[in-house]
């Protein structure tokens, strides 16, 4: 093997070659990171301005504008680290750097990076190998060099991009500035913290606080606002259902109040978000939640009547909600939805009744209300379910009052509306009562001229009835007065019946008495006989002549036999 030994090179030419590549070495590094600082500062300017474009626009919470401006600082902070970075990642030893110059520059033919090969101490020659070669190579080297422009390793292009990108956005930024010069102060202080308003030509003052609605609700939307202008402003409410189909729907200012604008949202399909933009004004986004109201599935009620009715309870669907004065009736009523509370509003009446929910089954509920006599007519039912969303548009449900008619009573005998009696003549009364729910009491009543109204009572039983046909032979000797010929009496009969306000009377039509002596009563007697004698002659004679005429008929329309 042949020997190998250290080459010693021309100190001048080394050095030149080895100072255009250290200038080449800072280009590159220079570029790179001139590239990386101006997309930094691009990324900075765009993002505060946006910054403050999105605050003048909706008007940012100071911890929205605090966390925006901190993850500003720290994008920046990691962009310029980046940027340092580059000095490290893009730095270049002399052997690479002559790789890349050799690859622009065929001319050197390997020749710039074995030069600095030897000049470093990297690559040995044979022994035996002539001294003037590598002394050659070398000087040849270095004129070549001259020819060529080393920097052309040096790409610009990024550079270049990145600095026209840079410029259009400090133009566009520049401009914007100019256009809001005088809100760009203020901007910038609440970007830094401060708690200042934005100023406006409109500022909406007032908004609805709507949380949730109803599904098929109309919503109406209330907006006031202050403005410098005095003109209708261009006002719209932007509506975006969950569903993701979005609607505006346009606000009007209303005649009487101008600062007053009112959209109306119409059958709610579901929840939604809603912002409202009125000239430079908008509100912040707000969502509203749309839960189905609670409504009736089934209602009904059951009476139960006073028990001197004797009735058995009965039930009531809407429609028939006819109850009797005095009867307890138990309203029963089924939810779409779990009940939380409910209420029942009678009409007539001032006071409401809270609805008891069932525990097992929170769809149900029961009310209960004792029928009074009067006033009366109806009721509604509000509701109000688990999610504390209320009934709406409530039904109002009609109540017919049952009258209870007094009894009707009737004498029946005597038929005569005056008698004659004698002072001591027993008098036989009958008489017909009848009521719905049972007759509770009967009395005789009578009056002897100027005197007090004296009561007998006639019905005893306890058990009311019905319908009663009775007698009662009254006494007249009884009396604790006695009678005297020529007295005159007046009596008729009362019945009552029971109900919530008391008893319920009726009378029979007033009859009266003549106290005379036997001879004229007797007198009396055969007259009425006389009468009945006489009537029953006429209905002879009217028979008799009737038979006779019968007959003729017969033989006027019977044909003659020949003999």
């Amino acid at each position: 093997m042949s020997a190998i030994k250290n080459i010693s090179v021309p100190p001048s030419a080394i050095r030149v070659l080895r100072n255009k590549l250290a200038r080449t070495r800072f280009s590159i590094l220079a570029v790179e990171l001139a590239r990386r600082l101006t997309v930094t500062f691009s990324f900075l300017i765009t993002l505060l301005t946006s910054l403050l474009f999105l605050d003048l626009l909706a008007d940012l919470e100071i911890e929205t504008r605090s966390l925006l401006l901190f993850s500003i600082i720290t994008l920046t902070a990691i962009l310029i680290i980046w940027s340092l970075f580059s000095l490290i990642t893009k730095w270049k030893n002399d052997e690479t750097l002559a790789l890349e110059i050799e690859r622009k520059n065929k001319d050197f033919d390997s020749r710039l990076i074995s030069s600095i090969q030897f000049a470093k101490r990297k690559a040995k020659f044979p022994k035996n190998a002539p001294m003037s070669m590598v002394h050659n190579m070398i000087l040849e080297t270095k004129d070549v060099s001259k020819k060529f422009n080393f920097l052309k390793v040096v790409n610009p292009k990024a550079l270049t991009r990145a600095t026209l990108i840079f410029f259009v956005i400090i133009i566009t930024s520049g401009i914007w500035a100019y256009s809001e010069k005088d809100n760009i102060p203020i901007l910038v202080k609440r970007a830094l913290g401060e708690q200042i308003e934005i100023p406006r030509d409109t500022i909406i003052v007032e908004e609805p606080n709507i949380l949730r609605v109803g599904i098929g609700d109309n919503i109406q939307m209330t907006f006031k606002v202050k403005s410098k202008k005095t003109s209708e402003l261009k006002a719209n409410l932007n509506v975006d259902y969950n569903s993701g189909r979005k609607i505006t729907v346009p606000l009007e200012r209303t005649e009487n109040e101008p600062d007053t604008y009112i959209g109306t949202i119409e059958d709610v399909p579901e929840s939604f978000s809603f912002d409202a933009q009125i000239d430079d004004a908008k509100t912040k986004t707000s969502i509203v939640t749309a839960i189905e109201r609670p409504t009736i599935k089934n209602i009904s009620a059951t009476q139960v009547y006073p028990e001197f009715t004797k009735q058995s309870p009965t039930n009531h669907v809407p429609g028939d909600f006819t109850f009797f004065p005095g009867s307890e009736v138990t309203i029963n009523i089924e939810s779409s939805k779990d009940l939380d509370s409910g209420n029942l509003k009678f009409l007539g009446l001032d006071n409401q009744m809270p609805l008891s929910v069932n525990e097992a089954n929170k769809k149900e509920g029961v009310a209960k209300i004792k029928i009074p006599s009067q006033s009366l007519s109806g009721f509604s039912v509000s509701l109000t379910d688990s999610e504390e969303m209320d009934s709406k548009n409530n039904a109002i449900y009609k109540i017919s009052l049952l009258t209870d008619l007094p009894p009707e009573i009737r004498i029946t005998y005597p038929k005569r509306s005056e008698e004659l009696v004698t002072r001591k003549a027993t008098l036989l009364i009958k008489y017909e009562a009848i009521d719905r729910f049972g007759v509770n009491s009967i009395n005789l009543k009578y009056k002897r001229e100027e005197n007090e109204i004296v009561t007998i009572p006639l019905m005893k039983e306890e058990t009311a009835k019905k319908q009663i046909s009775d007698s009662y032979e009254w006494n007249l000797g009884s009396l604790k007065t006695g009678l005297s010929e020529g007295d005159q009496i007046e009596y008729w009969l009362e019945a009552s019946d029971q109900n919530i306000s008391g008893l319920n009377i009726s009378s029979s039509d007033k009859l009266s008495l003549k106290v005379v002596t036997p001879e004229e009563k007797r007198a009396d007697l055969l007259g009425r006989t006389s009468d009945a004698l006489g009537s029953v002659d006429e209905a002879t004679n009217d028979q008799e002549n009737l038979n006779k005429d019968l007959e003729s008929i017969i033989r006027k329309n019977t044909p003659n036999k020949k003999n």
